[in-house]
């Protein structure tokens, strides 16, 4: 297993960050890689939640949300390349008045070790993606 990941600080408080993270539905209106994204029954992200994630590519993936932590973070898993699982963690840290926001993705499985110096790359596609979230963060009442 290898883990990839970026992060970055924003002056929005944690709980700022949280509102905005917690709502997969919305994560198209901030996150320019994402068309579309749905819960299964549009339930709140929870511990087994389950959804549909749809890339500005096209490509759709089934998700599995595990280990939310309300107000600090969660974990997305979907399947990868072949025999491999892509889990993304998303983590929010409080630093002084705002946040340090923190995305990385872990791959794993039998075929790991072939498709791991993939992950360096999609790291660098998650800094418009704390971007964005951080500007919703600000700009959001």
């Amino acid at each position: 297993m290898k883990t990839f990941g970026k992060s970055r600080s924003t002056t929005a408080p944690p709980t700022r960050v949280w509102s905005i993270w917690r709502d997969p539905n919305n994560w198209n209106k901030w996150n320019t890689g994402i068309r579309d994204c749905a819960m299964d029954g549009g339930g709140p992200l929870a511990n087994g939640a389950t959804g549909l994630m749809v890339t500005n590519r096209g490509t759709k993936h089934r998700v599995v949300f595990s280990n939310v932590d309300e107000g600090r973070g969660f974990q997305l898993s979907m399947s990868g390349p072949p025999l491999t699982t892509f889990t993304f963690t998303c983590d929010i840290e409080p630093e002084g008045t705002g946040s340090r926001i923190s995305q990385s993705i872990t791959i794993s499985g039998a075929l790991a070790f072939l498709f791991a110096p993939m992950g360096k790359g999609m790291a660098n596609h998650f800094v418009p993606v704390l971007d964005g979230l951080a500007k919703a963060a600000e700009t959001t009442a």
